[in-house]
């Protein structure tokens, strides 16, 4: 019973995937609170890489230094920049955004499915030390469950994610 349960969870998972990479839809997990209350760390998003136009009051991904980030557009200037800000900051970021930077919008939110790869992210050794434990625990087939494991990680941990740090995206909030 539980084998047909974790087989219909993986090609459900599969057949998911291949559609939304039928769209060229580009995944990212959120890694901060700055979107909160409209998405939260944890959250998987996809991104429509392929839109053409991104109006106000949309949320969007875009290019930083900082790493890909996912705020939404407040208001659009005349030179086609875009001003964005996080729902949960007070203040929008400070420098606006040029289009050429825009990734796309965010066209799907899925809640905490993106949750292993922000453990992964924030934790590591907890992670690791967590697969060793139960590869010693569960000794039939150890090496066979550990490059399993191994593999199922560093395929979680090469999800890209979207936000800054948890630590910086507090700082830029205001009480």
């Amino acid at each position: 019973m539980i084998n047909r349960l974790l087989l219909g969870a993986a090609v459900s998972v599969i057949m998911f995937t291949v559609g939304v990479a039928g769209l060229g839809w580009k995944p990212y997990v959120v890694m901060s609170e700055s979107m909160a209350p409209s998405m939260h760390a944890g959250d998987l998003i996809f991104v429509d890489p392929h839109a053409t136009s991104v109006s106000v009051y949309e949320i969007v991904t875009y290019t930083d230094p900082r790493g890909p980030i996912t705020h939404r557009v407040i208001s659009q200037a005349a030179d086609d920049t875009l001003m964005v800000q996080g729902d949960a900051n007070v203040q929008p970021d400070p420098a606006a955004v040029d289009r050429k930077h825009v990734v796309g919008p965010v066209r799907l939110v899925l809640p905490h499915a993106g949750w292993p790869v922000l453990q992964v992210r924030t934790h590591p050794v907890r992670i690791a030390g967590g697969a060793l434990l139960l590869a010693l625990l569960f000794p039939g087939r150890r090496i066979l469950g550990l490059l399993l494991l191994g593999g199922l990680v560093a395929a979680v941990a090469m999800v890209p994610t979207t936000g800054a740090t948890l630590l910086s995206a507090y700082t830029t909030m205001r009480p």
